[in-house]
């Protein structure tokens, strides 16, 4: 009964720690993305124009390290994401575009040396666009770029 009870603590601890470190392996509190965007693109349904731009997470998130907020050119927009695992390490911090029908759509959010990402889910409108047979294609940007 105690190697049970011991074996059950073990296990338990184990998976609080996995928890804990993918937690925080994405953009961490007080962390900055800084880019530089050649092209417009779509957010959450808000069209942002090429610009320099910061990503971070919001203030007061500890317990929420999906919900980011994104400012540049007079524009800013709060949106969440979710935190997926990837099967690779990042090498570089990278925004991931998805462009359909020439129009780049922001979907992923990479920091250098994570096997963690920040998707951001399509909207209805990208999925009727996804659907009716426009060509869709990745866009990476590097990001962390002095400006």
């Amino acid at each position: 009964m105690f190697i049970s009870k011991v074996k059950f603590f073990f296990a338990a601890a184990a998976l609080f720690i996995v928890g804990v470190s993918a937690g925080n392996a994405q953009l961490v509190d007080g962390s900055v993305i800084k880019v530089s965007v050649t092209e417009a693109f779509v957010l959450r349904d808000k069209t942002f124009a090429a610009g320099n731009y910061t990503i971070e997470r919001t203030a007061n998130t500890a317990d929420s390290p999906s919900v980011l907020v994104i400012r540049g050119n007079g524009q800013s927009l709060v949106f969440d994401t979710i935190i997926a695992n990837t099967d690779m390490v990042a090498g570089n911090t990278q925004l991931v575009f998805e462009n359909i029908g020439g129009m780049n759509y922001l979907s992923s959010i990479r920091v250098k040396g994570d096997t963690v990402k920040n998707d951001i889910a399509r909207t209805r409108m990208q999925n009727k666009l996804a659907q009716s047979g426009l060509a869709v294609t990745e866009v990476i940007t590097i990001g962390n770029l002095a400006f």
